[in-house]
Parts: structure tokens; sequence; C-alpha cells
């Protein structure tokens, strides 16, 4: 029997446990977790996850709270993650208790927007360059706008970039998606443009919706200095007294460490994710309020700062690409909303809110894990909570 059962609309359930008689026959008893779906079949099987078997539960913990005074946020807020790495959580809540005792996070954050980036063949060299400069001019940006908003009451053209190689002009188009993460919206927004413009300029040929300028959950430089989703600084100063207290290191240990691992380690791998756990912290928290995790690749582009100010230790965190959203994708699922929900006490955070309680999360991570390294106790602490009892060594 195929997995694929063709259904009618409105039987997503119908298709659900035929799919599970099938694989129940393999291994009759086995999958009873598995096969359990605490959410609305209807709509995840429909929106969210094509050949709907079951679900796959993932421990939930909730670290903090942690103090925040940021562009949007003011007050102490905890920190779900989700997560199966014994030791990340134990890690943030270190971190955490010494940002606290130092006053808390100063956080500034922007938003960037989401962007898609169409290639289009245009036949000849002067055809590419005559195109770029047309789309410099205030009057077809407006149309490019109008064509935009045309697809979404949600979505607006912001800015666009593009570059030419040879016959080929790739178009960079950053949108404002208000609180979605919005990749399905900057899609769809995308073609109607697309399409409009292969009308307009009769050489002008569509190749491809997406072309890897976007970029679109992978590394890159472009998105390292333009930034796409949530742009977000965030610092904190502690004394000496916190250091030795809490971390159990000094400053300059700390910064050497720093030092040698993330600035120079990083330079001879040849790469520009200067941190030490961004990817961690990023999917835990991905996972826990249900943004879409493969967005870790473009979040973990993320630079620390850190600075001796005489025995005192001055930490900032860079992360210009934090794409997450409080509205479509995966929000909606009860687990996940609810996860959220505890962040602000029940609160509805904004996207942008909810990337200013990630970016403190990082930075205490990005802390305890450094202050572990530079006391010879990061293996120490793994092997302790990364392999309780009944796990093998």
């Amino acid at each position: 029997m195929s997995f694929f059962p063709r259904e009618k609309k409105g039987t997503q359930q119908r298709a659900l446990k035929k799919r599970q008689s099938v694989l129940q026959q393999w291994q009759p008893g086995k999958y009873q977790e598995l096969f359990e779906t605490p959410f609305d079949v209807e709509r995840a099987g429909s929106r969210n996850c094509e050949n709907l078997v079951g679900s796959v539960a993932i421990p939930l913990s909730v670290a903090g709270p942690v103090k925040i005074q940021a562009t949007c946020l003011t007050g102490e807020y905890l920190l779900p993650l989700a997560t199966t790495e014994g030791a990340l959580v134990a890690s943030v809540n270190r971190g955490l208790k010494a940002i606290n005792e130092a006053g808390g996070v100063q956080i500034l954050s922007r938003k960037i927007g989401m962007s898609r980036a169409p290639v289009f063949n245009c036949q000849t060299i002067e055809n590419a360059a005559n195109l770029a400069l047309r789309l410099q001019e205030k009057i077809l940006q407006k149309q490019l706008q109008k064509w935009a908003e045309e697809t979404s009451q949600h979505l607006q053209l912001k800015e666009l970039q593009s570059w030419q190689r040879g016959p080929l002009l790739y178009l960079r188009l950053v949108f404002n998606t208000d609180e979605a993460m919005g990749m399905n919206m900057v899609s769809v927004a995308t073609q109607k443009i697309a399409e409009e413009l292969e009308k307009k300029f009769s050489q002008v040929e569509l190749v491809s919706l997406s072309s890897n300028v976007c970029v679109d959950k992978k590394t890159s430089a472009i998105n390292q200095l333009f930034g796409r989703g949530y742009a977000i600084q965030a610092s904190v100063k502690l004394s000496e007294k916190i250091i030795q207290t809490v971390l159990k290191t000094s400053a300059a240990e700390i910064f050497r460490v720093h030092h040698y691992k993330n600035l120079v380690g990083s330079n001879v791998a040849a790469s520009l994710e200067q941190n030490m756990q961004v990817a961690n912290v990023v999917t835990a928290f991905f996972l826990a309020t249900g943004q879409d995790p493969a967005h870790v690749v473009e979040a973990s582009q993320a630079s620390v700062f850190m600075e001796v100010q005489r025995k005192s230790l001055f930490l900032a965190l860079t992360a210009n690409n934090l794409n997450l959203g409080t509205v479509g994708g995966g929000t909606w699922l009860p687990a996940q909303s609810q996860a959220r929900s505890l962040i602000a006490q029940g609160k509805n955070l904004s996207a942008q809110e909810l990337a200013e309680v990630l970016a403190a999360a990082i930075l205490a991570a990005e802390l305890s894990g450094a202050a572990a390294l530079a006391s010879q106790s990061l293996a120490r602490a793994h092997q302790r909570l990364g392999q309780g009892k009944g796990q093998n060594a």
C-alpha cells in the first residue's frame, strides 16, 4: 500500500490511520508513542507535514528567568528549550545566573525582513544591465511593491538589490512579513513580481524563483553583512567577583579561550562563525517555540566579542540572522504555543520580542561555555550531566 493514499480534503485522519496500519504490520504493538498525535491532524497533515504518521517528542526544559533590558522588552523572562543534549540547559542557566547578578542583559534589536532572490536570464549582457538600472527607478519599485502587496495584506516590499553575471540578473527582494517568519509569503510575492517583470520586459525570463542569493538555510557572507529576519546586539559586563564565584575562573582566562578558539581557531578552519555554541541554543529554542529548525544554519552565523576591562569582562553578541515568527509554520502547534506563553507568564510576545529573548539565551550559553573551557570543566560537566543513570558511558 502507498504511504500517500489519495484522500479528499478533510480526511487527513483517515489517511493517517491507513499509514499507521501499514507500518503496524512490520512490528505489531511497537509504535504506540510514535503514533501519538497531540495536535489537529487535519491541519498538520494538510499544512505542515505530508504523509503524516505520528509525532516525535523532545524533552523540554525551562531556563531562567533572565533580566532583560531591550528595544522591545523590559523585565524577567523564562526560556523554553527543547533538547536531547545533556548539560546544555545547565550551561545556559549558569550563564543566566552570572548575567542576572550583573544586572541583566542589554539588547538592541531591529527587523531586517525576509528575503527571496530569483534569477532571470535576460539573453544579453545589455538587457541584464538595463533591467538592473530600471529596477532602481522609483516608479518601477512602487509597481513592484504593489504587485507584492496584492498577494498578502501582511506583506510589504522593503528593499531590493541586484547582481549581474553575464546575461543573468540576480534580484534579492527583502520583505516585511509582519509577525510571520514569512518564507511562504515571500515566495508567493516573488512569483507574482517575476511574472509581471516577464510581461513588462520581453527579453526577461525567470529561471528559478530561488537562486541561493536569498540566502535561505545556508551560510553566506551576504546574510552576515545585510542580515535576514531580525538583527540583534546583546551585551553584559561581569565583575571579577561574579566571574570568580559563579563561573569559577577569571576574565583573562575566558578571554584567552575566546581569542584562541572563536577568533584564531575559526580563522584556521576558515569559518565565519566566531562563536562556541550558538547553534545549540537556537535549535533548542526553535524546537520549543514552533520555528523552522533549518534556519539554525543562518542563525549560527553569529559573532561574540569579548574585552577585559581591568579584571571585569565585557561580552557582546552580534546575531544578524534570527528568522522566527509567532504565526505560520509550526507556531500554532499546541505544545509550542504553550511553551511561548511560558516566556512572559502568559503574555503574547511579538516575533521581535522572541528574538530578544533568544539573544539572552545565546549570550548566556556562550559565556558559560567559554568559562567551562577556561576552567577545564567542560568534559566533567558533560560526563556528569550528559551521561546520567541508565546511559552508557
